[in-house]
């Protein structure tokens, strides 16, 4: 993982680019072509975190169409760990084809979260939700 110079502070991790895009909201996007697994979804957990600092936020997480990952990554609650220290706030989550759809509400309804979350087919409708439901919301 590697921070990039400039503004808004950017990272890279293996699966994806994270942005915080304005104070409390973190843009991260996957790559395509990528295989999305358990040490990745790790991995953007502690870079997310990083990028942060502790201070709550909210997440816009875009995957694009047919995106490809491990079976175990539907079967493990990914903010479990962060759960005691409440920082992230709500998750918009944008899937570009049905399939990323149905397994991110598949998967917030068997792990139900502290924090609000959406999945949405249109980053622009995310982004206003993310707006009106983040860390300014509250």
């Amino acid at each position: 993982m590697r921070m990039a110079a400039g503004t808004p502070p950017r990272v890279e991790t293996r699966l994806t680019t994270m942005e915080l895009v304005e104070d409390g909201l973190v843009v991260q996007r996957y790559r395509e072509g990528v295989k999305i697994d358990r040490p990745g979804f790790e991995e953007n957990r502690t870079a997310r975190l990083g990028l942060v600092q502790g201070r709550p936020h909210a997440m816009l997480s875009v995957f694009p169409a047919d995106i490809d990952f491990e079976l175990e990554v539907t079967t493990t609650d990914h903010f479990g760990p962060e759960r005691e220290q409440g920082t992230l706030v709500a998750l918009a989550v944008v899937a570009n084809d049905t399939l990323a759809a149905s397994l991110s509400r598949i998967f917030f309804t068997y792990y139900p979260q502290v924090f609000r979350t959406a999945v949405f087919t249109d980053e622009a409708v995310a982004l206003a939700w993310l707006r009106a439901n983040g860390p300014s919301a509250f």
